[in-house]
């Protein structure tokens, strides 16, 4: 998933900044995945986030939270996206 940070629709450069985004149980109980994440542009602020098959090989359906933070060079955590991942089975595949 490719994302870019903005502030009132101009990019924010995100050079330095520490990228964490994970997916947990509903109930808040732990994580069942961490995107694994790399900055394609840090001038424009886009990144990419990344969960390879083996990672959601196991995922169950049902529905999850997840969020994605910035952390700055000077330590202050911003909540970038906030929401829910619903895991639903496919009609076409085992």
């Amino acid at each position: 998933m490719r994302l870019t940070a903005t502030n009132s629709g101009a990019p924010v450069n995100i050079s330095g900044y520490a990228i964490d985004a994970d997916i947990c149980y509903a109930d808040k109980s732990g994580q069942i995945a961490s995107f694994s994440s790399s900055i394609v542009s840090a001038a424009s602020g886009i990144a990419d986030l990344i969960l390879s098959p083996e990672q959601t090989a196991d995922f169950t359906v049902g529905q999850y939270t997840y969020d994605v933070s910035l952390t700055s060079p000077g330590g202050e955590r911003y909540y970038w996206l906030k929401g829910l991942v619903t895991v639903s089975g496919t009609c076409s595949r085992n």
